[in-house]
């Protein structure tokens, strides 16, 4: 029995440790971001406005109602520093990272339901690609200052 308490207490200090060594001194974790900057075509602003109205807002609302996501941004850049900077970002806010894994499988079969079939998806997203390019794509983490 002494062993098995010996056992038991190494244990608990081995996971205790790993515990601390996850924890950062600086900053406290928060939710996860997915960020897509974008850059619109020269003459494409309407258009470009009138596709997120349309059906990436709808398609994020369902998201966020069934809970795939916690909440969504959208930022516009007012200074760019080159002609190929980005325009707008969207930010989808996840819970954490184990969200993420939910997330495909659901968000396709919202996306499907709103555009009717999934070649009417696949034909909105090659027109979208008129619209605009992808700059950039991250996961990041949400710290908060300790």
């Amino acid at each position: 029995m002494r062993i098995t308490l010996v056992r038991l207490m190494f244990l608990a200090v081995l996971l205790n440790a790993v515990t601390v060594c996850a924890q950062n001194p600086n900053y406290n974790v928060g939710p996860v971001w997915r960020i897509v900057q974008m850059h619109i075509h020269p003459g494409q602003a309407d258009a470009f406005w009138t596709d997120i109205r349309q059906h990436l807002k709808p398609i994020y609302d369902e998201q966020k109602k069934q809970g795939l996501i916690t909440d969504y941004k959208v930022f516009v850049n007012p200074t760019a520093n080159g002609p190929n900077d980005w325009s707008v970002t969207v930010g989808l806010l996840y819970a954490n990272w184990a969200a993420l894994d939910q997330v495909a499988a659901k968000a396709e079969t919202i996306t499907a339901q709103h555009y009717g079939s999934r070649q009417a998806m696949m034909q909105a997203a090659k027109a979208r690609a008129d619209l605009a390019d992808v700059v950039a794509n991250h996961l990041v983490r949400e710290v908060t200052l300790k």
